[in-house]
C-alpha cells in the first residue's frame, strides 16, 4: 500500500497502520529515518558501546524508555521496550535446551495431572521466568567453557556446542519462557481423549493419541505464516499481554541499578501479595466477596437475587481478592478496551438479566439467575443418563417422558451474545480494516503462492522500498537485516499437520471425516483474520468455541466424538495462530530472530503432548474408576473437565442444535444474535463515516461493539463478583495514575502486575499441597461464615 492510497483512505480507522503524513506517527518515522545509522550499529561511537552493554538507560524523569520513542504512535509501547539490540548474545544454547525441556515437562505435568483433580493447577509463567533466570545465571556461572563436536552419522554433519558460552542474556532468557508457553496450558484435545476413554469406552492407541493432540496444537501455527505480515509488524499492532513480560526481562536484566530498584519493587509486591492472598483464600474469605446491595437489602429476596456476586447478578459487589480483581487484566489491557467490556458486561448482568428474571421471561424465575448448568422442567440439574441408551445414543422415548433441557435465561443469552460477537468481529474487520488488511494480505498470499520464486532486482527493491514505507518501525529495524522464517516452513508444517490430522480422524476413531475436518479448519483460518485484529491492540480474543460448537451439531448429528473433535479443531487452530503470531511479536520486543523464536515455540509445543498423554494414560490406568464416580474418592480425583467434555458432547451431538434452538424450543430467538453483531458494527461505521460532525466521526476510537459483546458473554460463566472491582483497577491505574504519573507508570505499572499476578498464583499452588490435598479446614469465625462467607443468606 503506497502513500497514496493512505492519503486516499484519510476517513479509515489507522489504529493498526502508520497515521498520514504530520502526524505524530509520521514524524516518529522521519525522526527514527534520522537516526537509522545509530540504531543499526550502536558500537560505532562510544555511546553506541554502553548501548551495546547495557541499553539506554532513561533518567527518572522520563516518560518513556528510550528517548528516541517520544513520537512512537504506540505510547504504552513506547514506555515498556527499549531499542537495546546486542546481537553477540548467543541463543539456542545447550542451556536454553536443558531449560526449555525442564520446564515443559514439568510445566506439563503438573498442569496434566490437575486437569483430572477439582482445581486446577499451572506453573505461573511469572514463576517458571523467575527460576529459569536463576538457573540460568547458576549455569553461566558454574558450566565449564569447554567446546563439543558431536556427529550425525545420518545427515552426515557435526554440530558444535559449547556448555556455557558466556553470561546468562535475555534473548536465551526469553527462548525458554516461549517454549514453555508453547505448552504452558494443557492440551484442550485432552479433553476429549479422555472422556472418549472414560464415558464411550474408546481407548485410543497412543501413536494416535499424541498425533490427535500435536495437530490440534500445531496446525494453527500453519497459518500464522499467512497472516504475520498483517497481524504482526504493523506498530499498532501491539499485543498488550506481552508488555509485562517485557518489563520483568528488562528488570532482570538491565543496568544493575535498574535492575535491584525495578526487581526489588517486583519482589516487595509478590511477597506482600503471597502473604495477603491467605486472607481471602483462606482465613477471611468474606473479603473475596463484599456484595454491598445484598447487606443494604436486609435479607430480602430481591436484594440477594441482585446483590450476591455467586448466586445473583453482583450489582455494587466489591472483591479483595486479586483473582477476582484482575479479572479483566486492568493493568495490562488499553483502558478503553477495558471500559467497552465492562459497558458490555454490566448492561447485560446489571440491566437486562435482573429485568428479565424479574418479569420472568422464558420462565427465568424457575431457575438459578445466573447459572450456566441444563436443568429440567422442575427445575432440578438435568440427568443426562435418563434420556441415553447404554450405547450412548439419544432414547426420544425417554426424553418426552422425563424432560426437555432448560437453561436459565442468562446462559441462553450467552449463546446470544456470543453468536453475535462471532459475526460482529468479521464484520468489523471488513469495515473498518478490510480494505488496507486486504492489500497487506494479498501480498503475503501472492508470496506464498509461490515460495520459491526468485524476485527479479528492481522488483525486489520495489518491494522493499513499499515494505519501509508501510511498516517503518524501530523494532523491527533492529532485526530486519536477519533472515525471517520462510513461507515454505508454514506451508510444509501446515500441509504436514492437515494429512496426519485426516489419517489420524480417519484411523483414530474420531467419527470426523476427512471433509469436516477441512471444512472447520478452512473456517477457523477465516475467523483468525478478524479475531487477530482485535486481540492486537486490545488483548480480547474472539474465539470460535461458539461457532464449532454450533456447527459440529448441525453436521454431525448423533455423533457426539465427532462433535468434540470438530470443537477441539475448530478452537485450538484460532487460538493457537494468535499464540504464535503473539509470540512473534514479543520476539520482535526481545529482538529475537524470527527462526529461532520459531524453533523454540514448536519445540515447546512438541514436546507437551508426549508429557500430556503420558500422564493421562498414568491416571486413567491407576484412578480410572474414581474419575467416572463408581468409586467414591471425596476430591481426590473427579476428572471435571473431562465431564464437562462429555456433555458438551451429549448436548451438541446427542440432543443438538435442533432439541436447543428448534422450533419448538423456547430459546428460537438465539439465532438472532448472528444478525445482531453485524449491525451493530454496521451502525458505528455510519456513526463514523457519514455524520459529518467530527465529534461523532471519532466515536470509533472510544466504542467498538465487538468488544463490548464479548464483554456480554463473561456471564454467567463467571461470578459477577469479577467484574466490579476489575474494572475500578483499570481506571485509577490504566487512566488516572496512566495520565497523571506517566513516570511512576513506566516505572512500575507492569511490574507491579506481574507481582501481583505472580504471589497470588504462588498462593494457590501453596493452598493445594497446604490446605487442599491434606483436607485441612478453616475454622467457621465473623470472616468466614458457615452458611455463606459473603454473608449474602440465600433466601
Amino acid at each position: 500500500m503506497t502513500q497514496q492510497n493512505l492519503d486516499e483512505e484519510e476517513n479509515d480507522d489507522l489504529v493498526i497502520y502508520p497515521s498520514e503524513p504530520g502526524s505524530e506517527s509520521d514524524a516518529f518515522i522521519k525522526d527514527n529515518n534520522r537516526r537509522s545509522s545509530s540504531l543499526a550499529s550502536p558500537l560505532e561511537t562510544d555511546h553506541g558501546r554502553e548501548d551495546a552493554e547495557v541499553g539506554h538507560l532513561p533518567s527518572e524523569d522520563d516518560e518513556v524508555i528510550d528517548p528516541r520513542l517520544r513520537n512512537y504512535p504506540i505510547p504504552l509501547v513506547a514506555k515498556t521496550v527499549d531499542l537495546h539490540n546486542d546481537e553477540t548474545e548467543p541463543l539456542l544454547t545447550i542451556r536454553f535446551w536443558i531449560l526449555s525441556t525442564l520446564w515443559v515437562i514439568v510445566g506439563c505435568s503438573v498442569s496434566s495431572v490437575y486437569y483430572f483433580k477439582p482445581y486446577s493447577v499451572r506453573l505461573s509463567g511469572y514463576v517458571v521466568q523467575l527460576l529459569s533466570w536463576g538457573m540460568g545465571a547458576l549455569m553461566a556461572r558454574y558450566f565449564p567453557q569447554k567446546q563439543y563436536t558431536l556427529t550425525l552419522p545420518i545427515l552426515r554433519k557435526e554440530i558444535s556446542f559449547n556448555l556455557n558460552p558466556g553470561p546468562w542474556n535475555p534473548k536465551e532468557h526469553a527462548l525458554v519462557i516461549v517454549a514453555y508457553w508453547g505448552s504452558t496450558y494443557t492440551a484442550y484435545g485432552l479433553g476429549p481423549l479422555s472422556a472418549m476413554e472414560l464415558y464411550y469406552h474408546k481407548r485410543m492407541s497412543g501413536p494416535w493419541a499424541v498425533l490427535f493432540l500435536m495437530t490440534t496444537q500445531l496446525m494453527g501455527y500453519g497459518f500464522a505464516g499467512v497472516y504475520r505480515d498483517v497481524l504482526v509488524r504493523p506498530p499498532g499492532m501491539y499485543y498488550p499481554g506481552v508488555l509485562p513480560n517485557v518489563t520483568l526481562f528488562n528488570a532482570m536484566h538491565r543496568h544493575p541499578s535498574v535492575t535491584k530498584k525495578s526487581l526489588g519493587f517486583f519482589g516487595v509486591v509478590a511477597a506482600a501479595a503471597f502473604v495477603y492472598q491467605w486472607l481471602p483464600g483462606f482465613v477471611m474469605p468474606l473479603l473475596a466477596s463484599l456484595p454491598v446491595v445484598c447487606w443494604m437489602g436486609l435479607g430480602t429476596k430481591t436484594a440477594f437475587v441482585l446483590g450476591s456476586g455467586t448466586y445473583g447478578f453482583g450489582l455494587l459487589d466489591f472483591s479483595l481478592d486479586w483473582n477476582y480483581a484482575s479479572f479483566l487484566t486492568p493493568l495490562y489491557t488499553p483502558l478503553w478496551a477495558t471500559v467497552n467490556r465492562f459497558v458490555g458486561a454490566a448492561v447485560v448482568i446489571w440491566v437486562v438479566y435482573p429485568l428479565a428474571y424479574f418479569l420472568n421471561v422464558n420462565g427465568a424465575q424457575q431457575f438459578a439467575p445466573m447459572s450456566s448448568g441444563t436443568w429440567d422442567a422442575e427445575g432440578n440439574r438435568y440427568n443426562i443418563s435418563r434420556i441415553l441408551t447404554p450405547t450412548y445414543e439419544l432414547n426420544r422415548t425417554a426424553l418426552e417422558e422425563y424432560s426437555p433441557p432448560y437453561w436459565s435465561f442468562s446462559y441462553a443469552m450467552h449463546f446470544f451474545w456470543g453468536f453475535a460477537a462471532s459475526t460482529a468481529v468479521l464484520t468489523y474487520a471488513v469495515m473498518f480494516h478490510g480494505r488496507q488488511s486486504w492489500e497487506a494480505l494479498r501480498s503475503s498470499l501472492q508470496t506464498i503462492s509461490n515460495p520459491f520464486a526468485k524476485k527479479d532486482h528492481k522488483q525486489k527493491k520495489k518491494n522493499s522500498q513499499q515494505h519501509r514505507a508501510e511498516f517503518d518501525d524501530p523494532y523491527l529495524k533492529l532485526t530486519a537485516h536477519l533472515p525471517r522464517v520462510p513461507h515454505w516452513w508454514y506451508l510444509a508444517l501446515l500441509f504436514s499437520c492437515l494429512v496426519i490430522a485426516i489419517a489420524q480422524v480417519s484411523g483414530g476413531g474420531m467419527q470426523l471425516p476427512w471433509w469436516g475436518l477441512l471444512l472447520i479448519t478452512a473456517i477457523s483460518a477465516l475467523f483468525t483474520f478478524p479475531s487477530g485484529i482485535l486481540f492486537g491492540f486490545t488483548n480480547v480474543q474472539i474465539g470460535m468455541d461458539y461457532l464449532s460448537e454450533l456447527l459440529a451439531g448441525f453436521l454431525f448429528p448423533g455423533k457426539p466424538i465427532a462433535v468434540l473433535t470438530c470443537t477441539v479443531y475448530g478452537r485450538q487452530i484460532l487460538e493457537q495462530c494468535l499464540n504464535l503470531v503473539s509470540d512473534i511479536k514479543f520476539g520482535f520486543y526481545m529482538k529475537i530472530p524470527e527462526r529461532e523464536l520459531f524453533v523454540a515455540q514448536v519445540y515447546g509445543t512438541l514436546l507437551g503432548p508426549f508429557v500430556n498423554w503420558a500422564c493421562m494414560r498414568l491416571i486413567i490406568d491407576t484412578q480410572g474408576p474414581k474419575l467416572t464416580g463408581e468409586v467414591v474418592s471425596g476430591t481426590t480425583w473427579n476428572a471435571l473437565k473431562t465431564k464437562n467434555f462429555f456433555s458438551l458432547s451429549v448436548i451438541w451431538g446427542v440432543l443438538g442444535p435442533q432439541v436447543f434452538f428448534g422450533d419448538e424450543s423456547p430459546y428460537r430467538w438465539v439465532y438472532w444474535g448472528f444478525v445482531v453483531g453485524p449491525l451493530a458494527v454496521t451502525l458505528l461505521w455510519l456513526v463514523q463515516h457519514r455524520l459529518a460532525r467530527p465529534k461523532w466521526g471519532k466515536v470509533a476510537s472510544v466504542v467498538n461493539p465487538v468488544v463490548m459483546l464479548n464483554g456480554a458473554t463473561l456471564f454467567p460463566i463467571y461470578p459477577t463478583t469479577n467484574l466490579a472491582t476489575s474494572a475500578l483497577v483499570a481506571v485509577v491505574f490504566m487512566g488516572y495514575v496512566y495520565r497523571y504519573h506517566p513516570v511512576w507508570f513506566r516505572k512500575y505499572n507492569y511490574l507491579l502486575g506481574a507481582g501481583l499476578d505472580c504471589g497470588a498464583q504462588l498462593v494457590q499452588m501453596a493452598m493445594i499441597l497446604v490446605v487442599d490435598l491434606p483436607n485441612v479446614t478453616m475454622p467457621h469465625w465473623w470472616g468466614n461464615d458457615a452458611v455463606a462467607v459473603d454473608k449474602c443468606y440465600p433466601i
